[in-house]
């Protein structure tokens, strides 16, 4: 890991290597007169030291260099000169030209040293954190997998012999002579908790799924509002004390969809909306064309929204009100966000000024096929 110092460029590093011996040279005159020269050589040394340290091997390889130079110029008799008086000065200068690149060396050594540890501990850190990351993720995949693979026998299991009390519940109240109406009236009851208890099966069977990845989109272009009929029709029983009003544009174009997931959809917005209803009154489905969307609203006439949990009530088992003795587990609406984000839109719950709740979705409006018209022919007959 590099300095401050040693990231500037080399040629900076050199000037103050420079300045390094200059200012040596300038502490060392005053004291030239009280220090012998081995001692004001340790000062030189000392300087090359700190510039390996500070700026690196090469200006510390060009103190050294010039710090002999230094040391003869000012401190060497004669002064002021580059001449020696005595041959054994050379020694002091090879001697004193060693030990500062040994210095040099050493030091780079310590400091190369210093870097490829730090590098191998940011390496170290680096794979423990990937490690940890993946061990983490394997163990949510696999505590995932296990939640939706119980989750999905649980409600495979438990859907048939519901539906088989839902059959047994219908041919009771067909069945002839009639039974009397106390028993009709349990019989009844015993059909609508059985339908009930279907539709929260199947809420967990597609939330399973879905979470899963392992299910299959059927997308075809289609007409809205055949899917609207088929989950009146599916809803007939729960529907039963709410009618529902259906307004679409005239103009509304294909949609390209998966018409089960859709149907889905459209059953869990309007049995929630019917719980969270006066008896008796009326559901509304309207769409909208925007530039590039269409807009489906499923409103109710009942209390609305928590207004501080419009955007939690899509959440996985949230509900608007958890003290509410309406039955239901909190997973319809967000199986309905997960079938609309699958479709490339998204949905949002609000409380209209006028009163009550809506759940509103988009859905792209993309291009649907051009159908060509059939050729007219005069005998009824087509080719």
């Amino acid at each position: 890991m590099k300095n401050g110092l040693e990231a500037r460029p080399l040629w900076q590093r050199h000037l103050l290597a420079l300045l390094a011996v200059g200012i040596t040279t300038l502490l060392a005159l005053p004291l030239h007169n009280h220090l012998d020269l081995a001692n004001t050589a340790m000062l030189f040394l000392l300087t090359v030291a700190l510039v390996a340290v500070k700026l690196g091997r090469r200006p510390a390889i060009l103190t050294a260099f010039c710090n002999v130079i230094a040391f003869d110029f000012f401190f060497v008799p004669p002064h002021w000169s580059l001449s020696v008086a005595h041959a054994q000065y050379l020694v002091t200068f090879a001697v004193m030209l060693i030990v500062a690149l040994i210095i040099t060396h050493l030091t780079a050594g310590l400091r190369q040293q210093a870097t490829d540890a730090n590098t191998r501990e940011q390496q170290a850190l680096s794979l423990y954190e990937l490690e940890k990351v993946a061990h983490e993720a394997r163990m949510q995949m696999l505590s995932e997998r296990l939640r939706n693979t119980i989750l999905s026998a649980l409600s495979h299991d438990i859907r048939t012999p519901l539906t088989s009390l839902y059959g047994l519940a219908e041919s009771l109240k067909l069945s002839k002579p009639p039974l009397p109406p106390d028993t009709q009236e349990t019989i009844t009851a015993i059909r609508d908790q059985a339908l009930h208890l279907n539709s929260m099966v199947s809420n967990l069977l597609e939330m399973a799924r879905l979470q899963a990845g392992g299910m299959k989109f059927r997308k075809e272009w289609q007409p809205l509002e055949e899917v609207i009929g088929a989950s009146t029709k599916l809803l007939k029983v729960a529907l039963r004390h709410h009618p529902v009003k259906v307004s679409l544009p005239t103009d509304l174009p294909l949609l390209e969809f998966d018409a089960i997931l859709m149907e889905r959809v459209f059953c869990n917005l309007l049995e929630n909306a019917a719980k969270y209803s006066p008896a008796d009154s009326t559901l509304q489905i309207t769409a909208k064309l925007l530039p590039t969307q269409v807009e489906i609203c499923v409103c109710n006439p009942g209390e609305g929204f928590p207004a501080d949990k419009l955007n939690q009530v899509f959440e996985l088992f949230e509900r608007g009100n958890h003290e509410s003795t309406i039955p239901g587990v909190g997973l319809g609406l967000s199986i309905c966000r997960a079938i609309i984000e699958a479709h490339d839109g998204d949905i949002a719950a609000s409380n209209p000024t006028q009163g009550g709740g809506c759940i509103c979705f988009h859905l792209p409006l993309g291009t649907p096929p051009i159908i060509e018209p059939e050729p007219f022919h005069p005998t009824g007959n087509t080719p």
